[in-house]
């Protein structure tokens, strides 16, 4: 080829180099390579709703219970502190300065002894025993600082136990019960929250408790026939939360 332009080609020549390679320089990136697109639809389900974690509590603490116990308008109440336990199993939804948590809790309280009086050796008093309760629970955190917070909330569901007269002496105690008995319970409270790391958080609360009044039959076959009685307790809970606790099995 004779290398020669038509006439005027000089004008439009530094527009348009016929003879450029398709293939960039080094370094440089074409605009048809492929680019990794992520799919829009998948994004947007994503940002559907909030992130969820399973968790499971552990919570022990003293039970500072109340039990009365009342017929013809006249009632008894009696006071003690054993300790309770339990445990809870929820989800965790994470909002965007805290989370909200929804849980289901089994607690057990020990044997409590509430004196109502001495005659010479012997202290009598009423007891009550087999103390359980078991709750649906809704509470919500609100973060104050990355590893500090605060909770509140509450719950409702069923509770019992067996209430008695209980007698102590010098060479031993013994009690005489009701048979065991439940009623609707509920509770409220709230806390504070420290989490030691990602999946492991510390708190401790405060909630009042109470199972609503139980009417025993008369004859009942215990202490308490024709009567009625009503627990309530305020409790201290110290708990340790882990979330996902089945992460490393899943792996």
């Amino acid at each position: 080829m004779c290398g020669c332009l038509p006439a005027g080609a000089e004008e439009f020549g530094p527009l348009i180099d016929l003879t450029a390679s398709d293939t960039p320089p080094a370094g440089q990136v074409s605009v048809w390579d492929d680019v990794a697109v992520k799919p829009v639809g998948l994004q947007a389900a994503a940002a559907d709703g909030p992130a969820r974690r399973f968790y499971i509590t552990g919570m022990l603490g003293p039970s500072f219970q109340a039990l009365a116990v009342s017929a013809g308008g006249v009632g008894v109440t009696a006071h003690d502190g054993p300790l309770a336990a339990g445990g809870a199993v929820g989800l965790a939804f994470e909002r965007a300065n805290g989370r909200l948590r929804i849980e289901t809790e089994g607690m057990g309280r020990g044997t409590a002894f509430g004196e109502l009086g001495s005659i010479g050796p012997l202290t009598i008093g009423l007891e009550t025993a087999s103390t359980w309760s078991v709750m649906e629970n809704v509470w919500r955190d609100v973060m104050l600082t990355e590893r500090l917070g605060l909770y509140g909330g509450g719950g409702i569901g069923a509770g019992g136990y067996r209430a008695g007269v209980g007698i102590r002496t010098p060479i031993g105690s013994f009690a005489i019960y009701e048979p065991a008995a439940a009623a609707f319970a509920w509770q409220a409270g709230g806390g504070v929250i420290y989490e030691i790391t990602e999946r492991l958080t510390f708190d401790i609360s405060y909630r009042y408790f109470q199972i609503e009044s139980i009417t025993y039959a008369d004859p009942s076959g215990g202490p308490f026939g024709g009567a009625s009685s009503a627990f309530g307790a305020s409790e201290l809970m110290f708990g340790l939360r882990l979330y996902e606790p089945f992460q490393r099995w899943r792996r």
